[in-house]
């Protein structure tokens, strides 16, 4: 294989193209004609699951030939888990043959924007083709799979409540987390009857706490430090004891973590809570595995979680294999990029940067699948009134009051409660701190579109060049077939080659006897690594991004040949090629 040239050089001059196709008179398609009314989501605001499934019946009703609505499978409650596809049905119904990203929201069952942020591109690519061209060339040729709820379950008791910014977090998988013999019997509960789940305080004699109030407003809570009187302590997310055991919300709904539970270096609960039994024993995961591993085209991931404004990638535990380093520089441009399109965010490995984690999504889906794949994890808390890099409680609470007009957390009010007496109850809603407000929700929304469509734009694209035909023999010809990458991501990632994870592309002639087949490692020098059987079905192992294969065949036959390119994840494509002496060597 011979580079094109480099990834970094490349993805400048496709970002100068695409800015300079922006600026296009004229549409290059007709922009999609809506079948009846037109969906217009709202994107101040978050949906609950019934909403979701309303607005994604909505988008197929309107684009039935562009969309398929499905249910790959259903939720341990019985919910289904609908999967929006899109694609261009003009250029070609068979979907397995173009290339493809996965997209999906709402693992956790808290990190609800992720819904929002698939709900947005699937908007947006449905409007805005046949009207940008970057989205029109997308739809052209590739697929996307958008999944906006992964955690049904999860949304739907997180809207109807009683909730918190990180209750319920995981899918709705019975677990005796305190071990007496009851599963789910003693979680949070609202004591107020608001709707919300809050936090406890109590204030105590001098010296019996382990906080005080804050002299600059007693909202907040600050520790004691050493020498200092405390008289509050905090007792935590509101509840009681339900089950008589002396302890307070020790055993709450779940805890099966759907990102602890995908097949790919998967570990038991002794070594990292929430993994479940066994790999994929929960419906949701395992519907996804399912689904993804029938759908082989999938060349690209991305999942949206929050928070902390991240662009992460695997491996996910320092244990797992290193990448290899032609899937870490395409890794690094896209992240890098991402960077540029998300500012605030960072690009970092999660093992290294962030936690470990085994049986973790992106990874199932590199590991496994062989697709390049990334998780967002969305927002951070705000930093409007930060000074120093350093977001402080004072500093929130102030965005509370100014930017929210208090709408954010709810007042400290008395509560008798039955096993703690008289305490207070209140602190922020469950939809702040990790979930932006309706009015800074959109850009966010945008900007993360955005970063999936640089990506989906960098699928790869393949191209079969100009073809050197010499003459070998009475009717004997030799063939070089260039075939070219002109995006970032590889026809076979480095992970897929080196764990055999799918068959390798696959070439074939037809028109003609083929003789022998194989690789042109070095044109000058004319050497070739011959395939030693079967030379009519050249295995070839992928185009890397922004470089051109060259492959040998010599063809016994007269008049004209079809070489054919088959890549589960580059798709399909052919070129006929006369059989007589072409210039230049």
């Amino acid at each position: 294989m011979r580079p094109h040239r480099s990834l970094l050089a490349f993805a400048a001059a496709a970002l100068l193209l695409l800015a300079g196709r922006a600026h296009a008179a004229a549409p290059i398609a007709t922009p999609i004609q809506s079948v009846g009314v037109e969906p217009q989501p709202r994107f101040d605001r978050l949906h609950d699951y019934d909403e979701v499934v309303r607005i994604l019946r909505d988008f197929h009703a309107a684009y039935p030939k562009w969309t398929r609505l499905e249910s790959i499978g259903k939720s341990i409650e019985g919910r289904d888990l609908w999967l929006l596809t899109i694609q261009n049905p003009e250029t070609g119904a068979a979907e397995l043959s173009k290339p493809a990203m996965w997209i999906d929201g709402n693992t956790h069952a808290n990190e609800v924007q992720g819904t929002e942020a698939c709900l947005y591109i699937i908007d947006f690519v449905l409007k805005n083709y046949g009207k940008l061209p970057q989205v029109t060339e997308l739809l052209d040729r590739a697929v996307l799979y958008v999944l906006p709820v992964l955690n049904a379950d999860g949304r739907a008791h997180w809207f109807k409540g009683p909730s918190d910014a990180n209750t319920p977090r995981t899918v709705m998988y019975p677990v005796d987390d305190d071990r007496d013999g009851l599963v789910d019997e003693d979680g949070p509960d609202d004591l107020d009857g608001d709707g919300i789940i809050t936090q406890m305080r109590k204030k105590v004699p001098l010296g019996e706490g382990n906080f005080r109030l804050d002299p600059r407003d007693p909202r907040l809570m600050v520790p004691v430090q050493p020498g200092e009187l405390g008289d509050y302590v905090l007792l935590g997310t509101e509840g009681i004891d339900n089950d008589g055991d002396g302890k307070v919300n020790e055993d709450g709904p779940g805890y099966v973590d759907p990102n602890r539970t995908w097949g790919y270096f998967w570990e038991p609960a002794y070594v990292q809570s929430g993994s479940g039994p066994y790999p994929l024993a929960i419906p949701e995961t395992r519907s996804v595995a399912l689904w993804a591993e029938a759908h082989p085209n999938i060349a690209a991931m991305q999942s949206f979680h929050n928070n902390g404004r991240l662009i992460v990638r695997g491996p996910q535990a320092k244990a797992d294999p290193p990448y290899p380093l032609q899937d870490v520089k395409v890794y690094d441009l896209l992240g890098k990029e991402g960077e540029n399109l998300l500012p605030g965010y960072k690009y970092i490995v999660t093992w290294k940067d962030l936690y470990t984690v085994h049986g973790g999504g992106t990874d199932h889906f590199y590991g496994v699948l062989g697709a390049i794949a990334f998780t967002n994890e969305l927002y951070d808390p705000p930093a409007d009134f930060d000074k120093d890099g350093k977001i402080t409680d004072q500093e929130l609470i102030k965005f509370n009051d100014l930017l929210t007009l208090g709408r954010q957390f709810v007042n400290w009010h008395p509560y008798n409660h039955p096993q703690y007496g008289p305490i207070e109850i209140g602190g922020y809603r469950q939809d702040s701190q990790r979930i932006p407000e309706g009015w800074m929700l959109e850009e966010e929304m945008h900007r993360n579109a955005a970063f999936v469509l640089f990506q989906a734009h960098h699928l790869p694209h393949l191209s079969i060049g100009e073809t050197l035909v010499r003459k070998a023999g009475p009717h004997l010809w030799r063939l070089e077939v260039p075939v070219l990458n002109d995006r970032a991501i590889p026809s076979m990632t480095g992970m897929a080659l080196q764990n055999k994870l799918h068959r390798p592309d696959l070439v074939t002639v037809t028109g003609g006897r083929v003789v022998a087949s194989g690789l042109i490692d070095d044109p000058w020098l004319d050497k070739i690594d011959l395939q030693e059987h079967r030379p009519e079905r050249l295995l070839v192992p992928g185009v890397d991004g922004a470089s051109t294969r060259k492959l040998f065949f010599l063809v016994e036959g007269d008049g004209e040949v079809t070489v054919k390119y088959d890549s589960l994840k580059g798709g399909k494509l052919e070129k006929k090629v006369a059989l007589k002496e072409t210039s230049g060597k």
